[in-house]
Order: structure tokens, then sequence, then C-alpha cells
């Protein structure tokens, strides 16, 4: 089985394309030219799509990702010695003007039998009169229905690893609207408001974390997928930094911070060390960030035994995301299941969280820790 890392590092960005796309096409082309067999049933379950069922192609083939159509380039083809495939793969974007009929007219002019193959994310996204026209989720049905069938470990593991890509970026089977969701969306539809005014009124209570120059400011954070107070240090040329930065909230998508496979899709209160790209050069050498992990670990097992202490860099069920190494995790729903009120649940979270920081403040690796990014910051 070829590199798919090879195929990735060759891989040259296009204007106007989505990098998923590509990111997709070269997982998939790998897949195909690591098995003849799958290649085979692949082509099998297109074949049934085809308006005008082909005789499959018997023998070598050559897959090629990015060829050159005259100026124009199709995301994969497939070429036999009397037949060639041309797939154009799109995810969330469309077809351009005209672009399958480019790629038809350039290959009749081969004067050699051939297929359009349009492969999308959704059906509405058919169109411009493909040979066969199939959504991801068809591959993913496909593949995992020849999985089962499949012995080889490394083929296995390279048909699951394909299939959770396809999983983790919707491409995979859709699943239906339930019934607790129509009971409960606009009840659900409240909650960013709530939880965003939560974490507002309690940016201006005393926080332990002040003494030592940390001071909150509110941040509702898209890309890390979460909600709180952010604490930094502030230099007096460059602002507030993470060196580090300490983050207090609730965790809204786990995907950015690594630890989707922990919570399972709970809604979890979050503690998040976060570190900028200096205060990551630092710590990789650091035997004081060391000792501080350590004695954190410690703190959260004796005094704080309803939170979950995460490393994510050692953790073999979390992704490591270097910017956010440290996470402490307590299930949302447990801390404020019983309240009533706004004003009951503010003075939780601040008791919640407030507790931790003087814990934290009075650890003495902390506070070194501190002085050594400081210190690192100033000669940079």
């Amino acid at each position: 089985m070829d590199s798919l890392l090879v195929h990735l590092r060759k891989y040259r960005p296009r204007e106007n394309t989505d990098p998923l796309e590509n990111f997709v096409t070269e997982a998939f082309a790998w897949l195909l030219r690591s098995s003849d067999r799958l290649r085979n049933e692949v082509m099998h379950c297109i074949n049934l799509r085809l308006s005008n069922h082909a005789v499959l192609p018997k023998g070598d083939c050559e897959i090629s990702t990015q060829e050159n159509f005259n100026g124009k380039f199709p995301d994969l083809v497939i070429r036999w010695d009397a037949c060639t495939w041309v797939f154009e793969h799109k995810v969330w974007s469309n077809l351009h003007h005209d672009q399958l009929k480019n790629y038809r007219e350039y290959i009749d002019s081969t004067h050699v039998e051939n297929r359009i193959i349009l492969i999308t994310a959704k059906t509405y996204q058919h169109e411009q009169n493909p040979d066969a026209a199939l959504c991801w989720q068809d591959i993913y049905e496909c593949l995992k229905k020849f999985n089962t069938q499949v012995t080889d470990e490394q083929l296995n593991w390279a048909i699951n690893d394909f299939l959770s890509l396809l999983q983790s970026e919707g491409l995979g089977p859709t699943t239906p609207i339930n019934r607790f969701s129509m009971t409960h969306y606009l009840e659900a539809i409240k909650f960013d408001s709530q939880v965003d005014d939560l974490f507002k009124s309690s940016e201006n209570h005393i926080w332990p974390l002040s003494k030592l120059g940390f001071k909150p400011v509110f941040k509702r954070q898209k890309t890390e997928g979460r909600v709180g107070l952010e604490f930094c240090p502030e230099f007096d040329k460059t602002g507030r930094a993470w060196l580090p930065g300490i983050f207090f909230g609730t965790l809204l998508d786990a995907k950015d911070h690594g630890v989707k496979k922990i919570i399972n899709g709970e809604l979890m209160f979050c503690i998040v060390f976060d570190f900028n790209r200096l205060g990551q050069e630092h710590i990789k050498s650091s035997s004081t960030y060391k000792a501080f992990k350590d004695k954190l670990e410690k703190l959260i097992i004796t005094d704080f035994h309803k939170w979950q202490f995460l490393d994510t860099f050692s953790n073999k069920d979390a992704i490591h995301n270097k910017w956010h190494p440290l996470i402490i995790l307590q299930p949302m729903m447990g801390v404020l299941g019983q309240s009533s009120s706004h004003d009951e649940q503010l003075a939780i979270i601040h008791k919640l969280f407030a507790s931790f920081q003087e814990k934290l403040i009075n650890l003495p690796e902390f506070k070194c820790l501190i002085e050594e990014l400081r210190e690192f910051k100033e000669k940079a």
C-alpha cells in the first residue's frame, strides 16, 4: 500500500478550490490504489448508477489526481487501456459553469470510451448531466458493506479511517430529526443567549486569578467551540497573551480541543490552559511546565475529584492540540441540574471556578511557570 502522506505532500492548492475537497479526493484515490478488489467493488457500485451500464474494465489501471485537461483539472482520473473514467468531487460547493462539459469535450477528443462521474455531499448538487451522479454517502455505504468481507488488517484499517473522515465531515449517512429535538427545539435555541448572560454576568465578580494580574474577558469563541471567561496576563506593548491563557466556561463543540471522543456529546464545563506559539516553544523543554502539570493533576485528584484532568498530548482518547494541551472537564448537568434561577446558577459557577483558582494561585509551580513565560517573552 503506497503512502497517503506522500500524496498529500505532493498536493498543491489551486485558487478557488476547497482544501477539504482535495483532501477527500487524495484519500479516496489512495484507497482505490490500495486494493484491486476494493477498486472493483467501488466501480461496480458506480456502474449501477450509470445511465447506461458499462462493461467494467479489466486489468491494470492508472489513477491520477489533478490531471491537466488543457487547463481544466478534474479531481480524479482512472485510465484503462480502452476506457477512461473522469471524476469530479464536491463537498459543499457547486460545479463551475460548464465544468463537466469541458471535461467531456477534452476526453472525447482522445477517442476512447469514457464516463464522467460526479460525487457530491448532497443530491441537490447533482447537475450538468454526468454519466453517474452519487453522494459521498453512497461511497460510504459501498465501502462499509465491502469492509465486512475484508480480512486484511491493513486494508480494514484504511477503509475505517476513510469512513471516519467522511463521517466527521458530514459526508456519511445523514441522521433523521428525532422527536426529542423537535420537542425541545424552542427551548434549546435560547441556550446560547442564556449561557452568554451567565458568563457575562460573572465577568465583574471578584476572581482569585486577578491577584496575579490575570483579568477576565468574556469570550464566545467559534473556532474553539467554547463560551466563557478568558484569563490572560497582560504585557505593556502587546496586551493580552496566552502565556498562559486560562479559560473557564462551557465547551460547546469538543472537536477543536480534540476531546470529542471523551465527552461523547455531553455539555461540559471546562478549564483550559492555552499557549500561544511562543508559549508552545517554551513548554517543550520546560521542567517547570512538567512539574506544574504533574502538580495540577494531583490537585484535581485530591481536591476536585468531580473534574477530569486531560493532558491531550498523552491521553490515548484525545487528539492533541498544541494550543490547548491541558483540559479539565466536568458535566454541566451535574453542576446546574438542580438549580432554578439565573442568580442561583451564577453563584454556583462563581464558587465552582473561584475555588479552583484559589488553589491554583497557591501552587508554587504555577507562579514559577508564569514568571518563566514572562521572562521568555521579554527575551524574544
